[in-house]
């Protein structure tokens, strides 16, 4: 489990740890304290980015700018998630990627998004 560095705190702070990462994929712990609502698990997608991030990223902001084909395909049931992320492209600190939202195995949500990094 690697420890995650983000400016965030509770109660806003959902990404917990890395479990696993492999390039440009990951999957990142997400603890909410509640049954979180889409825009707590869009959040967490976006926190959950630190996880890839790459050497001379870490320690810059990242803003998240933008949502597409974000999709609630079940009701949350408990307050933690795993999220499933990767990377699809990477420029000039701009990161286009992906993401599913999973409890118990099952996909709650997914979508994609755009984090820039300044």
């Amino acid at each position: 489990m690697t420890e995650l560095i983000l400016p965030h705190q509770k109660p806003v702070r959902f990404a917990s740890h890395v479990i696993t990462r492999d390039g440009d994929k990951a999957i990142v712990q997400n603890e909410f304290g509640e049954v979180p609502s889409l825009g707590m698990i869009i959040e967490a997608a976006a926190q959950s980015t630190i996880a890839i991030a790459l050497e001379e990223e870490i320690g810059r902001v990242g803003f998240l700018t933008t949502l597409k084909n974000v999709k609630l395909h079940s009701k949350p049931t408990i307050s933690e998630c795993q999220m499933h992320i990767e990377l699809l492209n990477r420029v000039s600190g701009v990161g286009h990627l992906s993401f599913e939202a999973k409890q118990n195995g099952v996909t709650i949500a997914s979508g994609g998004y755009v984090v820039v990094i300044q």
